[in-house]
């Protein structure tokens, strides 16, 4: 069973979200031969050199037992990764940039965050702030109890944000969009999560989020289905 899952916007692990979280691979690892993240699995995700925030480390030595138990762990990379580096892939994460195409029994699958569709201004003002080479150099001379500080602050302010109707139209026609050529599209950042099946066995999924609805896809042979966890 494949796994896929995106924006749990983990900010401390003793949260109720990321707890549950922690919850929830602890429970399904012996089911899951892939698991795929869809972006903002951290509040924010910024590479120092040689440290990270102290309040992922839970998270990420539960995902590396999962690496090291032989299950492959991916990283589509959503709005909330500012920074990467080569730490997550030295970790053992299959990390992918923005999106990718993959094959799942035998049918062609399309992953990807879809922020890049949302033209808000806040999203549009964030990504050009916090993809700039310039400001991430400047950035990385903040120490880093600073830096996290203020990053999480913004990040939180970014995610507070009013959801649009608009962007979760946009990511829809996208996928209706891109099922021209794909058998499944996978899209997240809504937080809004959705499971459509149109004709000649296509399907749309959106993983919802881990902030209100704790909702997953899982895939099989069987096909897809759209999960929620309490």
């Amino acid at each position: 069973m494949y796994v896929f899952l995106s924006d749990v916007h983990i900010r401390t692990e003793t949260s109720y979200r990321a707890q549950l979280f922690m919850k929830f691979l602890r429970e399904k690892r012996s089911n899951i031969t892939g698991l795929y993240i869809l972006g903002d699995l951290f509040e924010f995700w910024f590479e120092y050199n040689i440290v990270f925030p102290k309040d992922y480390f839970k998270t990420l030595a539960l995902l590396y037992n999962l690496i090291d138990n032989g299950i492959e762990v991916h990283y589509v990379l959503g709005n909330h990764e500012v920074m990467i580096g080569k730490f997550l892939k030295n970790f053992g994460f299959m990390v992918h940039d923005r999106q990718t195409a993959i094959s799942l029994f035998g049918k062609k699958v399309l992953l990807a965050h879809g922020h890049m569709l949302d033209r808000r201004l806040w999203t549009t003002l964030w990504q050009k702030l916090l993809t700039s080479r310039m400001n991430h150099a400047l950035y990385s001379l903040i120490h880093p109890d600073l830096g996290v500080f203020l990053a999480q602050g913004i990040a939180y302010l970014s995610r507070r944000q009013r959801r649009s109707p608009q962007a979760v139209a946009l990511l829809e026609q996208y996928a209706r969009d891109k099922l021209q050529e794909y058998d499944v599209v996978i899209l997240a950042h809504s937080h809004v999560p959705v499971l459509k099946h149109f004709g000649n066995d296509k399907h749309y999924v959106n993983t919802g989020d881990w902030l209100e609805h704790y909702s997953y896809a899982t895939m099989d042979a069987k096909g897809i289905d759209l999960l929620y966890y309490r």
